[in-house]
């Protein structure tokens, strides 16, 4: 029997760790053959060259982003690649997640190849820069969804996809989390924050300040600094650390990552990391401004908007320190078996998967 080749397309050191369940169960398929495609981030020096942690054999190497260049520019050259790329491989369907630039180049250039799509976290909302555009583009572009909660698969239905190819499945990277607190001897007690911002503009000078803000807020705590996502306005953030000597560290291993979350007092910032797999974790978490508005939270997230100045940062972080009840573990995105309904739906398709679409209007619920 012929494999059916599944071809996923992973940009960023977060995205890829959400991938690795999903990932090590097609591996294991005898109807699936993986095909991984490294683009986006993962080929940057700047942000840890994330490409040379990846454990699973690539298939195909997209490079998109160069120095000065345009993210419309970046675009036009992912879309060119992944086409490449998709011509040399022949998958059966490609899969892409979330809402990043590099999953719109993918995501393109499979429509335009006629070959048929996968969207996983699709029917969430968070506005970002572009981020709420892409993502429910992309949704609009797939021909199959996986989304973690039955509110994003409402959502996906609502937007006229045909309710049987959305698939609530979790969210892939509580698999991970599952299965990294099983192997974990012991979790040691909690000990200094994580600083995790990413730019929610294009502003360069509206990130430094932002960032200046929060350093101030943290002035009387101890805290360490993961480095933002290349997102324009990423410069402004950086100058901020430089300019007041906080050492930036760009990359962790993922098991380095939820290590260090498992450990600390607080998440601060408004990574996407804080909504999904902090709570599993026991992590508490405040989130800044408006880059995961309209998200479905747990109960371990503080929101803080940029307006309540250090001020309302510092009440949250106290809060953080002395709420006992923002450490339970418990998660709205799923179980830890995702990865496993998903291949179970994949190993489950008739192909070759037809590419043509039509609006489903909306009888009843899902």
């Amino acid at each position: 029997m012929n494999k059916k080749k599944i071809a996923i397309v992973t940009g960023t050191r977060s995205e890829y760790g959400i991938w690795k369940p999903v990932l090590a169960v097609i591996q294991k398929s005898k109807k699936l053959k993986l095909q991984l495609v490294a683009t986006g981030m993962h080929l940057q020096r700047q942000f840890g060259h994330t490409v040379d942690d990846v454990t699973e054999p690539i298939a195909a190497k997209v490079p998109m982003y160069r120095p000065k260049q345009s993210a419309g520019q970046s675009l036009a050259k992912g879309i060119a690649g992944m086409a490449e790329a998709f011509a040399r491989l022949q998958p059966d369907l490609v899969m892409v997640l979330g809402d990043r630039l590099e999953i719109l180049a993918a995501a393109s250039a499979a429509l335009a190849c006629q070959i048929p799509l996968a969207h996983l976290h699709g029917g969430e909302t968070a506005p970002g820069q572009w981020d709420e555009q892409i993502r429910h583009a992309v949704t609009k572009m797939a021909h199959l969804h996986f989304c973690a909660t039955k509110l994003a698969g409402r959502r996906i239905v609502q937007m006229g996809e045909d309710p049987k190819s959305v698939h609530v499945v979790g969210a892939p990277a509580l698999d991970a989390v599952k299965a990294f607190l099983a192997d974990a001897e012991s979790i040691p007690a909690k000990a200094g924050a994580i600083c995790l911002l990413h730019p929610s503009s294009a502003d360069d000078q509206i990130e430094l300040r932002r960032t200046v803000l929060l350093l101030r807020a943290l002035k009387d705590h101890p805290f360490s600094v993961i480095g933002p996502n290349n997102d324009p306005g990423h410069v402004g953030i950086l100058r901020a650390y430089r300019a007041a000597k906080i050492p930036v560290t760009m990359s962790f291993s993922q098991s380095a990552f939820w290590r260090r979350l498992a450990d600390c007092s607080f998440l601060i910032g408004n990574s996407s990391s804080g909504i999904l797999e902090a709570a599993s974790l026991g992590a508490p978490v405040i989130n800044l401004g408006d880059r995961q508005a309209g998200r479905e939270r747990n109960g371990n997230v503080i929101d803080v908007p940029w307006s309540a100045g250090v001020a309302g940062v510092r009440r949250a972080i106290r809060r953080a320190l002395s709420d006992a009840g923002l450490r339970r573990r418990c998660n709205l995105y799923g179980d830890g078996r995702a990865a496993e309904r998903i291949v179970r739906v994949l190993e489950s398709l008739e192909f070759p998967l037809t590419t043509v679409k039509r609006f489903h209007e909306l009888n009843g619920g899902f």
